[in-house]
């Protein structure tokens, strides 16, 4: 699945009423899905081919190459999705505005790898 498809499970995922409660936590993880997708086509699109790195490595790669704000949106919303992904005893689960406002987050960097993408630019 593209970046953009995985965005709009997450969001589905949100509004399903048949989790109990889980839906936040697998959009999250969904979400996140999107985003490591979002970060492996821009390393690529860098000329960076790195396919046994872990996401905090190639987050790196942008911090280095790419712009400092895109990177550091990125790097950002990776870490607040990672959090919501694991399950702590002494924590509540996010919330679905926080995960919505992650989804939207990762959004906005989908058009930046689209015109960095295109033959000419």
């Amino acid at each position: 699945m593209s970046a953009a498809e995985l965005l709009g499970q997450a969001r589905r995922l949100l509004t399903a009423s048949d989790l109990e409660g889980l839906s936040s936590r697998l959009a999250a993880f969904v979400a996140r899905q999107a985003l490591e997708e979002i970060i492996d086509r821009r390393c690529a699109d860098l000329g960076v081919s790195a396919p046994r790195a872990t996401a905090r490595s190639r987050l790196l790669v942008l911090r280095s190459l790419d712009t400092v704000e895109a990177a550091d949106q990125a790097s950002w919303a990776w870490n607040r999705l990672s959090n919501a992904c694991h399950v702590h005893a002494y924590e509540m689960q996010p919330s679905t505005a926080e995960i919505e406002h992650l989804c939207a987050l990762v959004a906005s960097l989908l058009p930046s790898i689209v015109d960095t993408a295109r033959p000419g630019n």
